[in-house]
């Protein structure tokens, strides 16, 4: 057998415990999708908003935030595994921003004013979203607090 057919094999497999594990996530947490490998990881940036935050889960079809805060104020909801940038469309009153690890684990990356991501990030035409990199955004949360009805987790380790 050739190596192409050997890696060609070895990844069906990867996939097959990956599709695997989504349907048991479908199991576990039925309100979130968790279909295709994006939605895969912003399903579980939505469940840490949920159920480590404490936040309420936007309706479905709610457009441009994925959840409210306690005072009523809207949230987006973005999660980073590898990127470089983040990107993001719509408006919203507050972003959560979370960094998952390789092994499961998560950091708050941001947590605070929609406007002030917003404002540093640039426009990509070419995407029709703004984009904002990591490392900025990192810097925007070192000078902008996170709402004062949150808590600031450190990490997603237990």
């Amino acid at each position: 057998m050739d190596y192409s057919r050997v890696r060609i094999t070895a990844v069906q497999a990867i996939l097959a415990s990956i599709f695997a594990s989504q349907k048991a996530l479908q199991t576990l947490a039925p309100e979130y999708r968790w279909t295709g490998l994006g939605n895969l990881l912003g399903d579980f940036g939505e469940l840490v908003a949920t159920d480590y935050y404490g936040l309420t889960k936007a309706a479905p079809g709610s457009g441009d935030y994925d959840g409210k805060m306690p005072d009523g104020r809207n949230r987006a909801d973005k999660t980073n595994y590898s990127a470089d940038q983040i990107g993001f469309r719509g408006e919203a009153d507050l972003m959560l921003v979370i960094g998952v690890r390789s092994d499961g684990s998560w950091e708050q990356i941001y947590f605070g004013d929609f406007a002030s991501v917003k404002g540093a990030a640039r426009y990509s035409k070419r995407d029709n979203k703004h984009m904002i990199a990591v490392s900025k955004l990192k810097a925007v949360q070192a000078i902008s607090p996170p709402p004062e009805d949150s808590v600031r987790p450190e990490s997603g380790r237990p």
